[in-house]
């Protein structure tokens, strides 16, 4: 599964697409987001793989893949670990009762990721968080979701020595009617 050459992985778009930014200048940030449901026993994709071992050796391979290594196949420095993971929608559960639980779980989901990443390519520069700039920190009907500054302070406290080149967030503002600025 670290094999970044196994004919398992269907990798032919991100190659078109790394390839194509590079020709242009561009340099990528790919994001590892999503379980497949082979991993989780049908969980969904928002969900932690049974074995992180899964996880940590598919970044791996991606990160090998584009390491720079490879004659055609250009050096992607740059990966964030998951999407807003501070909500429901991307990484469940959120709570356990009225417990936050969901920065837990991604500590464990940024570590198998990271290790795989550096594994693939000592020199990747890795982003933690991915954080919506939303979130409510209690239960509701519809879906789960936990504000971005307590999502990363019980990060710091689930695993403190995560290590990790930038915090990611998505600034979008909070209703779509309000511009850039807002």
């Amino acid at each position: 599964a670290a094999n970044p050459f196994d004919k398992a992985y269907n990798f032919a778009d991100l190659d078109e697409f790394v390839r194509n930014a590079n020709n242009n200048g561009l340099d990528v940030l790919l994001q590892i987001f999503g379980t497949p449901t082979w991993a989780n026993g049908n969980a969904g994709k928002n969900r932690l793989p049974t074995r992180l071992t899964d996880l940590t050796n598919f970044a791996k391979a991606v990160a090998l893949r584009y390491s720079g290594r490879y004659a055609g196949y250009p050096q992607v420095r740059m990966f964030a670990i998951w999407n807003e993971s501070n909500l429901e929608q991307f990484l469940a559960p959120q709570f356990s009762g009225t417990k936050i639980v969901s920065p837990a779980a991604y500590a464990k989901i940024y570590r198998a990721a990271y290790k795989g990443i550096k594994a693939g390519n000592p020199l990747a520069d890795v982003a933690i968080g991915e954080t919506s700039n939303r979130g409510r920190n209690k239960p509701t009907g519809s879906s789960g979701s936990v504000s971005p500054a307590t999502f990363a302070y019980l990060l710091s406290k689930a695993d403190p020595k995560l290590p990790f080149t930038a915090w990611a967030t998505h600034p979008y503002p909070t209703e779509s009617r309000f511009g850039p600025a807002a």
